[in-house]
């Protein structure tokens, strides 16, 4: 069942279109990670379904019922939409101590209003902190505080924007599985925004992708790490490259040819004869002293256990990447898994 359905919502902002007639639906229990780069429309969706911005066109609905419809007059307050929003500034209240913070959300702010709010505190690692104002505690301490609070109002839904933004990295991959742990708990339909692709590979049941306000993939990990539709979606599954070629087809088998060799790959809205880009992951990289493309090393780094090493290739300006085990030679030659080499047509690529 869709909890949370968008349908060819549109949004400008200053004259500029921020979201393009976007339909996006999230099932109840669900935890989607929508991602894309600054300006593709994403904290503006959140905003959307909060109900602090109104769309210019389509309808929003949470569980069936219309809450934005500016065709039909209609638009429900973010107060009646039961909505639990964390914001990546924390939006705490400072003159409160963290337990008032969160309880300030419950009808009963008494004595069980305030036990309720413990118990948030303490799932989340921080009841000791219940008496401390948000200005006496960490980033990541006052994190805690805004989740707990989102989550005390038992939402229909809870929306996250870019919560872990201003974290440092042991801090956030410590929140990180102590808000799914949270959500799976309480089987809370999440909807996260953020610019880190680590975010959509750990949390994610699916992934929706937006370039330039238009929704480009929704999809499971997995699939859009198989087959990413877009050069950025490419991007965001670890390939690099970028390198300019024509589509060809051998023997059945789909590819380019670079300095005369063919290379298999997997096409994406490209056929053959049609120039294209090829977009390559490090782990479809393998680099020997004989067979295969020749290239030079450009660079090389040590980086978690193995030797990233940046390759060029003669002709071309883009340089291929791989993984080594043991520190790279000056020269080698490069051969290709097609499962990890990716071809785009030329002008989806800027």
């Amino acid at each position: 069942m869709s909890l949370l359905q968008f349908k060819a919502v549109q949004k400008s902002l200053g004259g500029r279109a921020v979201l393009r007639t976007l339909d996006l639906e999230v099932e109840e229990g669900e935890f989607l990670v929508v991602i894309g780069g600054s300006g593709t429309g994403k904290s503006t969706l959140l905003r959307l379904a909060a109900g602090l911005e109104q769309a210019d066109a389509g309808r929003i609905l949470i569980e069936g019922q219309c809450v934005d419809d500016p065709a039909g007059g209609r638009f429900t307050s973010p107060q009646q939409r039961r909505i639990g929003m964390v914001f990546q500034d924390f939006a705490l209240w400072p003159h409160m101590c963290c337990l008032d913070n969160v309880a300030m959300v419950l009808r009963d702010r008494r004595r069980d209003g305030r036990v309720k709010s413990l118990v948030l505190l303490k799932r989340l690692g921080i009841a000791e902190l219940a008496q401390r104002r948000p200005g006496e505690i960490s980033g990541g301490e006052q994190q805690r505080v805004g989740i707990a609070r989102a989550l005390a109002s038992r939402p229909r839904v809870l929306l996250l924007d870019e919560p872990f933004s201003s974290l440092d990295v042991d801090t956030t991959e410590i929140l990180r599985m102590e808000l799914l742990q949270a959500v799976r708990e309480t089987g809370m339909t999440t909807l996260l925004v953020s610019h880190d692709p680590v975010d959509a590979w750990r949390l994610a049941d699916r992934i929706a992708v937006l370039e330039g306000g238009r929704l480009v993939q929704c999809a499971a990990p997995s699939v859009i790490y198989a087959a990413p539709r877009t050069p950025r979606i490419a991007r965001f599954t670890g390939a690099e490259g970028g390198i300019k070629a024509k589509v060809e087809q051998v023997n059945g088998v789909t590819g380019v040819r670079v300095e005369s060799h063919f290379l298999p790959a997997t096409a994406m809205n490209v056929t053959a004869g049609e120039p294209c880009e090829m977009y390559v992951r490090p782990e479809g990289v393998h680099v020997n002293g004989a067979d295969g493309l020749p290239c030079e090393l450009a660079h090389s780094a040590f980086e978690s256990g193995a030797y990233r090493a940046y390759w060029r290739v003669p002709g071309h300006a883009r340089w291929l990447c791989s993984l080594e085990t043991t520190p790279p030679l000056k020269q080698g030659a490069l051969t290709l898994d097609a499962q990890h080499v990716f071809l785009y047509p030329t002008e989806d690529t800027k």
